[in-house]
């Protein structure tokens, strides 16, 4: 019966040297030539079964390629290039060698289009649910990385695409936005930026706690999405109350004192602290219902 040795032979024949891996998976650690004057970004994140993805209904490919995805998605809410990343996973007992070669190439599906190569990482078995975790190493290819403490107050609130209704299936199956955010970064002058992971409410607040100021919505314009109507339809919640609060669109949100075409402008900032959203001219606090895991 395949065994954890026959899954690492195996993850090792996909390796490949190149230009920044002089030496891949395979000895205890991967080797890098980090280029002269780059800053080196890391981030980690873990996915688990039944809470970010249900491994009774997503296929194994499915779930590496979001696992990969959400970490390529923190790379773009800094505006950075991913360059490597490390991979630590449960796998659970029985699971089968056929269902770890599909997992790995889920995430080689997400990474390979960004030049990200898997260089190292580790696996196991147990009688749990599958859990992952994956160490993303980024650089800035001469882009100065954009944090979420420099909002100025009467800078913009923008976000780059439609939010909403995720869970219909965009949860699973979402393009980092790398190539924008870089774009947008090399172009204008962005304050502060982060990726929509736990919902627009709770993640605005990230930025307004972290640049000590507060932010002003205008619910008209935000852009929902027409899974959010989708979902609407079904569970009597409007499509806004989905667009503010559901999480997983990974798309950005950021703010700039510049006007930005390329993305749509939602708000601004203020003085102050919280977030206030205008509806029918009519300016209330916004509540975060968005996701928070609950210690």
């Amino acid at each position: 019966m395949p065994g954890e040795f026959d899954f690492i032979d195996w993850i090792q024949s996909q390796q490949r040297a190149g230009r920044l891996v002089q030496t891949p998976a395979g000895d205890d650690m991967a080797v890098l030539d980090w280029p002269a004057g780059e800053l080196l970004l890391v981030g980690v994140d873990q996915v688990m079964d039944g809470v970010h993805f249900d491994s009774q209904i997503h296929s194994p490919r499915q779930i590496g390629k979001k696992v990969m995805n959400r970490n390529l998605s923190d790379c773009a809410a800094m505006a950075c290039l991913p360059a490597a990343a490390v991979v630590s996973v449960a796998l659970p007992r029985g699971c089968g060698l056929d269902y770890a070669r599909e997992l790995y190439l889920g995430m080689k599906d997400a990474a390979d289009p960004f030049d990200c190569q898997i260089v190292g990482g580790d696996t196991g078995s147990w009688d749990g649910k599958l859990v992952c975790s994956v160490t993303v190493m980024g650089r800035c290819g001469g882009i100065t990385p954009v944090l979420r403490s420099g909002a100025k107050p009467g800078d913009w609130i923008y976000v780059t695409g439609a939010l909403g209704g995720s869970i219909l299936g965009r949860h699973m199956d979402f393009v980092p936005r790398i190539k924008i955010a870089r774009e947008l970064a090399g172009q204008y002058r962005l304050t502060a930026m982060l990726d929509i992971s736990d919902g627009l409410s709770r993640d605005l607040g990230h930025l307004c706690r972290a640049s000590q100021v507060a932010a002003e919505l205008q619910a008209a314009a935000i852009p929902i999405h027409d899974d959010a109507r989708r979902l609407s339809l079904g569970d009597q919640i409007p499509p806004i109350e989905h667009a503010l609060h559901d999480g997983e669109d990974h798309e950005l949100v950021f703010t700039s004192p510049d006007d930005i075409p390329q993305a749509t402008r939602v708000g601004q900032v203020a003085d102050g602290s919280g977030i206030v959203i205008v509806q029918s001219g009519i300016a209330r606090p916004l509540p975060v219902r968005a996701w928070e895991h609950r210690l």
